[in-house]
């Protein structure tokens, strides 16, 4: 058996529309035939016409009678023109044809001759005799009789054509009336098309947006080993990075920076290797003195070189917590007190309320070692190194300032590359790291380490670090 084609989707509703437009017009047809035809018979009535023609006889009739008695406000002759002008009326163009088709012509006829008699005895008539009625009423009866002949002819063609039109205009109103209900049904089954349509496509949404999750449920499925793998990859391949970064950084370092105080060891050793008895004791310790700053200096740099590679290779991860910077800070000068015996470190703190920091106690203390290492090497022996603390908005601060040399101007911006050394910083010892790490170690902490200075006044550096809220899990290490 054939398979039966499918009927377009646009089929329906375009049939419904076409039958739409064919009621609408088809009632806008009959609307303007009905209004034509009414339009027509208002100028073929011929009943009021014949009807002013009969007052007009009476008229003439009862003005001749009152003339006759005496009665001289009376003008049959006005009557009688009058008269002349309604017959002259039914005698014209269409109302002669009106009653020419309902065959009334011989009656017409008959009224205009003997209008022309009548009007032919008053003419000829002298004085008050031309108005007797004696002379007028053979005429005038007869032209009467015929204008009721035509009257009641006219009647009855008026209330045929009446009645046939009243039957057409019921007949066209019940066809206007059954085309509006095609409009009405037609405009209802558009509307239903319309509900169907909408249902169809919120249906073949739904269906979509359901068969999207499942497919992207599906290429979620399919794609996890996939992804789990990439990144698996994608740490390996950073830490391979991290790893290969930190070698290639601790290389340029030991080959930077190393060269000379092991130049100084290995020259100190081959002099004593040589002339060791010529030596006095005090010159040998002299010289164990400097090779034993030598090493000092090699293990800075060992431990600098060390944690800059470390940071360059991202091995540094920053364990952040709630902790009171005021603390760090007063135990960071205790250990340095107790370690080197200085006196120059003054700590103090601003406002009445704890600094508290978030942040890695461990990182923070490393950072403002640095700080203050490079505060106490360049500002002179007898003047003290200040380190003060406070809260500044949403930030937790503590200030490094020495009464050194200061910084030129054009020299701040490279302060903390690395390696870089000012140019007032001749014959200190230095490696040009500690001021890079230092800044590096605040921002793994999300802060940041700046520098204010005045040449010949002295530098002041701010460790900034994001500050915290000291309701919670508060730092009780001394």
């Amino acid at each position: 058996m054939a398979k039966l084609r499918a009927v377009p989707a646009y089929a329906i509703p375009s049939l419904v529309i076409v039958a739409l437009t064919a009621f609408l017009a088809f009632a806008l047809v009959r609307l303007a035939q009905v209004e034509l035809a009414m339009r027509v018979n208002v100028d073929e009535n011929m009943l009021w016409v014949v009807t002013q023609a009969q007052v007009a006889t009476h008229r003439l009739d009862q003005a001749v009678n009152r003339r006759a008695l005496g009665d001289s406000s009376e003008d049959p002759e006005l009557r009688l023109d009058i008269l002349t002008s309604r017959l002259s009326l039914m005698d014209d163009g269409p109302q002669r044809r009106y009653l020419a088709a309902e065959g009334m012509n011989t009656h017409l006829d008959d009224a205009l001759t003997q209008m022309q008699a009548l009007r032919d005895t008053v003419t000829t008539t002298e004085g008050e005799a031309r108005f007797a009625p004696a002379q007028l009423s053979p005429h005038l009866d007869p032209l009467m009789a015929n204008l009721n002949r035509i009257a009641n002819k006219v009647m009855m063609a008026e209330w045929e054509s009446t009645g046939a039109r009243l039957d057409t205009y019921r007949r066209s109103l019940g066809q206007v009336i059954a085309s509006i209900i095609g409009i009405g049904l037609s405009g209802l089954i558009l509307v239903m098309l319309l509900v169907i349509a909408l249902r169809q496509r919120r249906a073949a949404q739904r269906e979509l947006i359901d068969h999207r999750d499942r497919l992207e449920d599906e290429v979620e499925r399919h794609i996890y080993r996939y992804r789990q793998t990439a990144e698996a990859l994608s740490q390996a391949l950073d830490r391979e990075r991290g790893v290969s970064e930190f070698y290639r950084s601790f290389a340029a370092m030991v080959s930077h920076q190393f060269r000379t105080p092991l130049a100084v060891i290995d020259s100190g050793l081959q002099r004593l290797q040589r002339r060791h008895r010529q030596f006095t004791p005090d010159q040998r310790s002299e010289r164990y003195s400097r090779l034993r700053n030598a090493v000092t200096q090699m293990t800075r740099l060992v431990e600098a070189s060390l944690t800059a590679a470390r940071i360059d290779g991202k091995q540094v991860e920053a364990g952040l917590g709630r902790h009171s910077l005021w603390r760090i800070v007063d135990h960071f000068c205790r250990l340095q007190i107790e370690a080197t015996g200085t006196e120059r470190l003054q700590s103090s703190h601003s406002g009445t309320e704890e600094p508290w920091a978030w942040c890695d106690r461990a990182l923070t203390e490393q950072a403002l070692a640095n700080l203050v290492g490079n505060a106490l090497k360049y500002s002179p022996e007898d003047h003290p190194v200040h380190i003060t603390t406070a809260r500044e908005g949403n930030q937790a601060v503590c200030h490094v300032r020495d009464f050194g040399p200061g910084v030129p101007v054009d020299e701040q911006p490279q302060l903390f590359e690395r390696f870089f050394r000012g140019s007032n910083a001749a014959g200190t010892d230095g490696t040009g790291l500690g001021l890079n790490i230092a800044r590096h170690l605040a921002r793994i902490q999300k802060g940041d380490v700046t520098v204010h200075s005045t040449p010949g006044e002295g530098t002041t550096f701010t460790l900034r670090l994001p500050a915290a809220d000291a309701r919670e899990n508060r730092d009780d290490a001394q």
